[in-house]
């Protein structure tokens, strides 16, 4: 069955959505050492950098579904262009770090607007099961290949000399991608019905946000301030509130009244396992980039151009891996996601060897960055399918929401404590590999045990697999695909 131009118009623009955010979730990392030299930053206000883009989407990412239905998908997708757009002329145009980390929390909070949305729409637009299922494909592909432009532009634009400050460009490039989609979407995308019976919980989701925001801080801040005592008090009652908010959302649940959550997923055991899974998963993922770019372009000499490249042998292999796991899991099932579980393993204990030496030879780097990234695409596509495999399809929508909020929240957790250590453990000769940095072998083997905990997890799940009409989501039809 072929698309009509119409189609590939429709899956175009709104895949613009994924994109972007994609875009410039893997951007920074590569520049992030520029803009800190550029801006003569702090570590924390670098880690702030990132972590408010990723909070300012989790925080809407639950209520997403309800959003849309009430105030209209295209609607949303269309402020979420606008509001991304605006952001990133804010975070081109910044001259200190307080305009810099408001755009980039507007960015966050705009794709946590569009990026549902995009999906909510391709969704209702592809009627037929068969297209609808490769539509999201081609969605899914490319946030895929997004991924892989983000490191390489991320490289190369910090390092253009026809303009100064040149890593304003990494924020700048979506200006025009972002007006031209929103003048086409406004334009060829169909509206579609609102439902004002449709209900958001306002509170709630400004509640989440505030104790995520609460619980990331003294994590940031506290290493670099030698843990003063409002630090811990303040994590302390953090940890308090959200235990009290939750179980609050609980009793809303149980009486029948709108709650943020529906606490009958939490029944399952396989989600439950599977949610624990991604958090500590999802720690290394991010981390990873931030601390190989960081020693990389500060301790190796390496300018951030060739950074950007090596990581594009890590893109490729996740690529190439992601293709052939289809085939592989169908014979072998889980064992693949153990089998890329010990690759990455295996992978940064080779980072370890070869990051020790003087000189890193660029094949070698390239070669090591490549099967790191294998390991990468034989568990990543996996991941949300092995958490919502024993779900109700009902529950699919709710699931995947909860899913991709722990996701996103990992990853705070991961730029707090692990790229924290590389950051605050400099000089500390307590930890060592081979003479490698002690921050950098802190960082790294905590990222190992992460990843060994992962296995433990997926060793521990149940192998029966998920049918294929469980999947509504992008990320579900392309893991759904994958495990059947």
């Amino acid at each position: 069955m072929r698309f009509q131009i119409k189609d590939l118009l429709h899956i175009s623009i709104l895949s613009i959505g994924i994109f972007l955010f994609v875009i410039d979730l893997f951007i920074i990392n590569v520049s992030l050492p520029t803009i800190q030299h550029a801006l003569d930053l702090s570590n924390s206000a670098t880690q702030w950098i990132i972590i408010l883009y990723i909070i300012g989407y989790a925080s809407l990412l639950i209520n997403a579904g309800n959003a849309g239905d009430y105030f209209g998908k295209k609607k949303l997708y269309l402020l979420g262009m606008a509001g991304f757009t605006f952001a990133s002329l804010l975070c081109g145009l910044s001259t200190n770090i307080y305009f810099l980390l408001i755009g980039r929390l507007l960015q966050g909070i705009s794709s946590g607007m569009m990026v549902p949305q995009g999906i909510a729409l391709i969704t209702l637009l592809f009627e037929d099961a068969t297209k609808r299922s490769m539509a999201l494909g081609i969605y899914g592909s490319i946030a895929g290949v997004a991924s892989v432009i983000g490191q390489l532009l991320g490289g190369l634009l910090p390092d253009q000399s026809w303009i100064p400050e040149s890593w304003r460009l990494i924020f700048l490039i979506n200006i025009p991608i972002g007006v031209l989609a929103c003048i086409a979407a406004y334009r060829y995308v169909p509206s579609d019905q609102v439902n004002p019976k449709s209900s958001i919980s306002f509170i709630p989701m400004l509640t989440l946000f505030i104790l995520m925001i609460g619980m990331i801080y003294p994590l940031i801040m506290g290493p670099e301030l030698h843990w003063p005592i409002w630090c811990i008090l303040l994590l302390g009652t953090v940890l308090i509130l959200t235990l009290l908010f939750l179980k609050k959302q609980k009793k809303l649940y149980q009486t029948g009244q709108q709650a943020l959550f529906n606490f009958s997923l939490f029944r399952s055991q396989v989600f439950n396992l599977g949610l624990v899974a991604a958090l500590a998963y999802y720690m290394v993922q991010d981390a990873y980039f931030i601390i190989n770019s960081n020693y990389l372009q500060n301790h190796k000499s390496y300018t951030a151009t060739m950074t950007g490249v090596a990581f594009v042998y890590q893109g490729i292999g996740y690529v190439v891996a992601s293709l052939m796991v289809n085939k592989l899991i169908q014979r072998y099932g889980k064992a693949v996601v153990l089998a890329g579980l010990g690759t990455m393993v295996i992978g940064l204990f080779f980072h370890l060897l070869v990051f020790n030496k003087e000189t890193i030879a660029t094949d070698q780097l390239h070669l090591l960055f490549f099967i790191y990234g294998l390991g990468c695409g034989s568990v990543l596509p996996s991941l949300m399918t092995l958490a919502l495999k024993d779900v109700n399809k009902e529950l699919i929508g709710v699931g995947s929401a909860i899913y991709l909020t722990i996701q996103q929240l990992s990853i705070c957790l991961g730029i707090a404590f692990v790229v924290g250590l590389f950051l605050y453990e400099k000089g500390n000769t307590f930890f060592q590999l081979n003479n490698v940095t002690a921050a950098y072998g802190y960082a790294t083997t905590v990222s190992m045990l992460l990843l060994i905990f992962v296995g433990c997890c997926i060793a521990y799940l149940p192998t029966n697999r998920k049918k294929k009409d469980n999947c509504t989501t992008a990320q579900q039809h392309h893991d759904c695909e994958v495990l059947n």
